[in-house]
């Protein structure tokens, strides 16, 4: 993946920015206790994840996150850049407060659409371009992706997943994977780039291949 002297000063000039604002909150803040600097580095870690939420939510207003097929020399793939390195720096601060309980409502605040009693432990990339309908379970360790990059180009196409989908343990989701309601990834399957999974249908492979159909509503949580 190619990187740049721009991509240095913008990440440096955002990550100082965050930083200052995170230290002045942690000032601010600080109380006179036995246990302050436990307290401090809290507010602080969280302050900074915080701040990056509200950062990234700025930059998708001045411009939105780009979809589509661009080359490494393009604006759209610097902005990608710039995004996942503020993001990746975010989660790890956020990490100590990030549990699966909590995992849904830290995905939603950096820009992904998350339904309402959906359990997530897995991970999620490019949160914008990602909508997860209700009730949904992403099995641990699997990966939910809305960006591909091949050769000398990122593909970014958004991913959706109906309600009551299931996501197995150790799987991918690739950009552009439409996943319909009550439908089963198996564990350790691949959704590749574009693949439709209709609604209430079992798939599982690499690639991701129809096993068989299920029953309208009917629990699939034994594949998480």
């Amino acid at each position: 993946m190619k990187t740049g002297l721009v991509d240095f000063i913008l990440s440096a000039t955002c990550l100082i920015i965050l930083v200052c604002f995170s230290l002045i909150t942690t000032r601010v803040l600080s109380i006179d206790s036995s246990y302050h600097l436990l307290l401090d580095v809290a507010v602080f870690l969280f302050s900074y994840g915080l701040y990056t939420a509200l950062l990234l939510k700025i930059l998708r207003s001045l411009r939105p996150y780009p979809v589509g097929n661009f080359s490494m020399h393009s604006q759209a793939f610097t902005y990608w850049k710039l995004v996942a390195v503020l993001m990746d720096l975010a989660e790890k601060m956020l990490h100590p407060f990030t549990t699966v309980f909590t995992q849904s409502l830290v995905y939603s605040m950096f820009g992904a659409h998350v339904g309402k009693h959906t359990a997530i432990a897995g991970i999620i990339r490019d949160h914008p371009l990602i909508y997860l309908g209700e009730y949904v379970t992403v099995g641990q360790n699997s990966v939910i992706t809305a960006h591909a990059i091949t050769h000398d180009e990122i593909l970014l196409m958004p991913v959706k997943i109906g309600n009551n989908a299931v996501i197995g343990i150790n799987s991918v989701v690739m950009p552009g994977v439409t996943i319909g309601d009550n439908a089963v990834l198996a564990p350790g399957a691949v959704a590749t780039s574009n693949t439709n999974i209709p609604e209430n249908e079992l798939w599982g492979g690499v690639p991701a291949r129809k096993i068989k159909d299920l029953a309208p509503q009917s629990s699939s949580s034994s594949y998480s």
